[in-house]
């Protein structure tokens, strides 16, 4: 998590003004591009929840992060826009999305159920720490240029993927527990092993329950608001800070510094919706964020945006953790990852949106003060959203209790 976002999303924003220094781009330009890959990572998303679901996430993993890995190499070799669309959309959006957020959600929301919201919380702190990478790509784009930056990261991507995949476990059934680390009688052999158990899924949705219910669509909708906002910010972070007068390497710190900065809502946030209603708290978050968004659309220097980036910090990092665990809180484990799917096909909306509205405002008016002012209404949007999204009401269903796994 801490690659997808320290690389994959702030630390992307380092190449934006070399890119267009040397190829001549616009911001607009390359923000189509960024979002033209969360447009194919939004179609897949359902065929990747699937797989998730059906295979593990182990294997996708082993997939994803060496693809996104080669797509860096084949970054510091392109020549021209084609080849940076089909190496950053194909490969590096690809492998993100086939190796990242998908198959890790998924394997934390099948293995804890009562404390739900604080291992999401410490999973999602990975993202923060993800803010150090940041500067790190910053600097070596400035010191070594892009190509080498990029040659470097690629590298270091396809050498830690297989390490990450091997650690990663579906379901606790498959190796004789159940959520939590609970351990059933009679789960050990005769020489002491664990041995697959039956898994209770029976109350469970499937995905085709749960995009029959209006909460599943109330709570994506909010969340591609809530998206609208963090791609359209999030990417341009890095040039935002450039215009307000900071140095390259500054401009990459403070993008960097966004994640750190998060950690306390990702997992503090997170872990209060283990005791107080988790809608409650996306919907407090989201205000915050929209005031902090009017600040920032109003400073006029690097000095001035700082107290207010730790509030935006903050309350951004609990609104991206909370709804991954709600959803599993209100339509479980069984279809979780095929459900996350289709919600990111929606999610993606904002997600392409917003570079491009950041980009297209920022060329037309030489400035971003305009698409910030309108990322606070959507942040407002999302959060009468949250509102509407109440418990589903529980499938009614007879049938097996249950059904055997195997280890993965």
């Amino acid at each position: 998590m801490s690659i997808a976002s320290g690389i994959n999303f702030h630390g992307f924003g380092n190449f934006i003004i070399p890119l267009g220094r040397e190829f001549g781009w616009s911001r607009t330009t390359i923000s189509v591009i960024f979002s033209a890959a969360r447009l194919e990572s939004g179609l897949l998303g359902p065929i990747e929840g699937w797989a998730v679901d059906k295979f593990g996430p182990r294997r996708l993993i082993l997939v994803g992060i060496p693809l996104m890995g080669l797509g860096y190499i084949g970054l510091s070799f392109i020549n021209g826009l084609l080849a940076f669309f089909f190496v950053y959309v194909f490969m590096i959006a690809l492998g993100n999305s086939l190796g990242m957020s998908t198959p890790i959600t998924a394997a934390a929301a099948n293995w804890f159920n009562r404390r739900r919201g604080l291992a999401f919380g410490i999973m999602w702190s990975g993202v923060g720490l993800g803010g150090l990478f940041v500067p790190a790509v910053g600097w070596l784009v400035e010191t070594y240029g892009w190509r080498t930056a990029a040659l470097v990261i690629g590298v270091f991507i396809t050498v830690i993927g297989p390490p990450v995949a091997s650690v990663m476990r579906h379901r606790p059934e498959q190796y004789g527990y159940y959520p939590d680390g609970i351990e059933p009688e009679g789960a050990r052999d005769s020489q002491g092993r664990t041995r697959p158990i039956r898994a209770d899924l029976s109350n469970d949705f499937t995905a085709r329950e749960a995009l029959r219910t209006s909460s599943f669509w109330y709570l994506t909708l909010s969340i591609m608001a809530r998206s609208l906002v963090s791609g359209g910010i999030g990417l341009h972070l890095v040039p935002f800070f450039v215009d307000l007068g900071a140095s390259n390497v500054t401009a990459a710190a403070l993008a960097g510094s966004v994640g750190l900065m998060s950690i306390p809502g990702r997992f503090g946030l997170s872990a209060l919706g283990d005791y107080v209603n988790k809608r409650y708290v996306m919907a407090a978050s989201l205000a915050v964020m929209s005031v902090s968004i009017v600040f920032m659309a109003r400073a006029e220097n690097v000095t001035a945006v700082i107290p207010v980036l730790i509030v935006f910090s903050a309350s951004q990092g609990g609104i991206s953790v909370i709804p991954q665990s709600l959803i599993a809180d209100y339509f479980g484990r069984r279809a979780y990852a095929t459900i996350q799917g289709f919600r990111s096909s929606i999610q993606m909306l904002g997600i392409i949106a917003g570079p491009i509205i950041s980009g297209y405002i920022f060329d037309t008016t030489g400035s971003y003060t305009n698409a910030f002012l309108g990322f606070s209404v959507a942040a407002l949007l999302s959060m009468a959203l949250v509102f509407m999204a109440r418990p589903p009401q529980k499938p009614a269903r007879r049938g097996r209790p249950g059904f055997p796994l195997s280890r993965e």
